[in-house]
């Protein structure tokens, strides 16, 4: 067959545009216009983006054809009108519906302004090497129905391929909006760039559309939307984007269908909102987290998030990634709201991202991110029925502010399960910041993570809900960890950790806690709460090997007595290491007792670290900050037991009582240097 070079200039291969054959007349169809929606209703988490589908852009059947288009190699026979064929070019330039089978080495071009105009591929092999094989210059919308088996390949050479220049870059291009439908396949092998892309937007509702793409796979600029459909998607840089900055555009929203994306950029990348109300999304992004950058996870003094990883976010959050550099699996620029869906998403970087707010009402999400599974800069809230599992991350939970009233959350992290942070950078000892705070009010929340447990930057309130904690099993980091007060004043919250940064619920509590250090405790071993009459309140065993274990419960009276009873066995159901009450044998090894006539109670010797760090100065000291509820008490920081050496004396807490800091009996674990290296209190200069 006979192309025509670029050097040519033929209008159609290289700008994607043609003039209508002088004889062509028009056809008009009766066809639905898409529903009107205006900018007003867009652009917020909360609009009704059902609206977008219009009548047509949901039918699965096409209208009555109008012209049909048979493929035969290098030419083609045209029954009807609104068509033409000069050489390797198949020009449409009227309104109609145009059914298209056979196989062709060319390119069907459309150029019909104003007009609706329904591509039918029913059989359909279209293959270009000198320009996009299927290109829509100017129309009013494109529909682009999908019947038996087609194939649509963009085999131009990539190395060829000049940013600066303006031609269509993918092998289904439009200037103006397209949906595809049906219930055939598509197989778009994009060997130049993009496989589909619109300068408007892209609407999916049925069919089963495969992508194959050198950059991205499909790529709408107002929006991506899809009510249905089987969408596979395998890209070197993102899977499906909007690339719109306005502020009611540029978004991506799934009210069903099935999405596979392997990208080696982002999955899913919108430059304002990816709002998902249902659908089936199996996504990786850079090679999953196995191709995570490495992390360095510090464990004195609250692991990363205390020395380096919120400088480390403040970067991050306010250096956008290049599409060359991010490897998120959802990626919005203001906002992800998910109410409903199945995801599985394996991530190099991020899973779920927004620079704005996440809101997870429903859906089931399950998570294995290279770096954290979920963050927002602002506020990430987690309720209703959201069932959210990130199996491996590095932190789990990331946002100045941190709600969950509902739902479930299980999170495994190498470092900070939950991290309510806003990026201000928190040195060596950590800074109160105001504007963070982690709040749980309901659900069911599940951690299991080697740096800190739950961490705020800001304050920690518990008010409901059911929290279960497997923190870590070294000393340079807690189960919780607060800058300013952790208050607990409902629910149930059982967190257990290593026993040298051991933190505690503070005295403004309302509800009555227990915070007891009883030794190195093997993984599994069973930890019993009775009451005076030997009553069993609860029965939990850490999944991980521990020293100390908070446990708030509405079940601990203010002044009744309780003993804690460690290892013997429960015949109750277990379900995440919490027992079902009345199963306890009365097997166990008593380790205290205690009267809960304060809103903290202690058995055995506390943590030294004083509370946390930075806190808000009244709470502990002018150090340390914190609330100083290691001891059990504000201000002086005497713990209501002192430690002995091996000779029996008494060790004293040191010079650091009052300040809300160290304690002479701090050990730093293995291999880790005090910021103070000698453990010397600062200058009074520094103080």
């Amino acid at each position: 067959m006979e192309f025509i070079t670029a050097a040519m200039t033929f209008a159609a291969l290289t700008s994607c545009s043609s003039e209508a054959p002088e004889n062509s007349t028009p056809t008009t169809t009766t066809t639905q216009t898409t529903t009107a929606i205006s900018a007003e209703s867009l652009g917020n988490s909360t609009a009704d983006y059902s609206l977008i589908f219009s009548d047509r852009d949901l039918e699965q059947t096409p209208d009555d054809t109008t012209c049909e288009i048979t493929l035969n190699g290098d030419s083609a026979d045209i029954d009807g009108s609104g068509a033409s064929v000069s050489g390797s070019v198949i020009t449409i330039s009227a309104e109609g519906v145009y059914r298209i089978s056979g196989k062709f080495n060319g390119q069907i071009a459309v150029n019909a302004p104003g007009a609706k105009v329904q591509l039918v591929l029913d059989g359909a092999d279209i293959t270009c090497s000198e320009a996009a094989p299927i290109c829509i210059a100017d129309d009013d919308k494109t529909f682009i129905t999908l019947l038996n088996e087609n194939s649509v390949t963009d085999s131009r050479d990539p190395s060829s391929y000049d940013e600066t220049a303006d031609i269509p870059d993918s092998a289904i291009f439009s200037e103006d909006s397209i949906t595809f439908s049906g219930t055939g396949t598509l197989n778009v092998n994009a060997l130049y760039r993009d496989g589909i892309h619109s300068k408007d937007d892209v609407v999916i509702t049925g069919g089963t559309i495969s992508v194959d793409a050198a950059n991205n796979g499909i790529k709408g600029k107002d929006y991506v939307a899809a009510a249905d459909g089987n969408i596979t998607v395998n890209s070197a840089n993102d899977g499906i984007k909007a690339t719109n900055t306005e502020e009611t555009k540029g978004f991506v929203y799934v009210r069903d269908g099935s999405f596979n994306i392997e990208a080696l950029g982002d999955g899913i990348q919108a430059e304002t909102l990816f709002i998902a109300e249902g659908g089936d999304f199996n996504i990786t992004s850079g090679g999953g987290s196995a191709n995570a950058a490495q992390k360095q996870n510090d464990d004195f003094f609250g692991g990363r998030h205390g020395m380096q990883n919120n400088a480390e976010m403040t970067a991050l959050a306010n250096t956008e990634t290049t599409d060359e550099t991010s490897v998120r699996g959802i990626k919005a620029g203001t906002a992800v709201n998910i109410s409903a869906g199945e995801f599985e998403i394996n991530s190099a970087d991020d899973s779920i991202h927004s620079n704005g707010v996440v809101t997870i009402t429903g859906g089931n999400i399950v998570i294995d991110a290279g770096d954290k599974g979920i963050h927002s800069d602002t506020q990430l809230d987690i309720s209703g029925s959201a069932n959210v599992e990130i199996t491996k991350s590095n932190e789990g939970l990331e946002s100045a502010e941190i709600n969950i009233s509902g739902g479930t959350v299980d999170v495994r992290s190498s470092d900070d399960g939950f991290n309510a942070s806003d990026g201000t950078s928190q040195g060596g000892m950590g800074t109160y910041s105001s504007d963070v705070s982690l709040n749980i009010s309901g659900g069911t929340v599940l951690v299991d993570a080697d740096g800190d447990g739950l961490d705020s930057n800001g304050d920690m309130l518990i008010t409901g809900g059911t929290i279960l904690v497997n923190g870590p099993e070294n000393s340079g980091n807690g189960a919780l960890d607060g800058n300013g007060e952790i208050i607990v004043n409902g629910g149930l919250l059982i967190a257990a950790g290593g026993s040298g940064m051991a933190e505690s619920p503070g005295n403004s509590s309302e509800q009555n806690s227990l915070s007891a250090t009883i030794g190195n405790l093997s993984a599994g071993t069973l930890v019993t709460l009775t009451d005076s009459t030997g009553s069993e309140i609860l029965s939990f065993a850490p999944s991980k090997s521990f020293g100390n274990i908070v446990i708030s419960s509405p079940d601990i009276k203010t002044g009744e007595a309780y003993t804690l009873y460690t290892g013997g066995t429960s015949i109750a159901k277990e379900t995440h290491g919490l027992y079902e009450t009345g199963g306890y044998q009365n097997d166990g090894t008593e380790a205290g007792s205690f009267t809960a006539d304060t809103s903290t109670s202690y058995i055995g010797s506390q943590g030294s670290m004083g509370g946390g760090f930075g806190g808000k100065g009244q709470h502990g000291g002018d150090f340390g900050g914190g609330r100083g509820d290691r001891f059990g008490q504000d201000g002086d920081m005497t713990p209501p037991e002192l430690p002995t050496d091996e000779n029996g004396e008494t060790v004293e807490p040191g010079d650091f009582n009052g300040k809300g800091g160290f304690g002479g009996m701090m050990t730093p674990p293995d291999g880790d240097t005090p910021p103070f290296g000698d453990m010397q209190p600062p200058t009074e200069e520094a103080q």
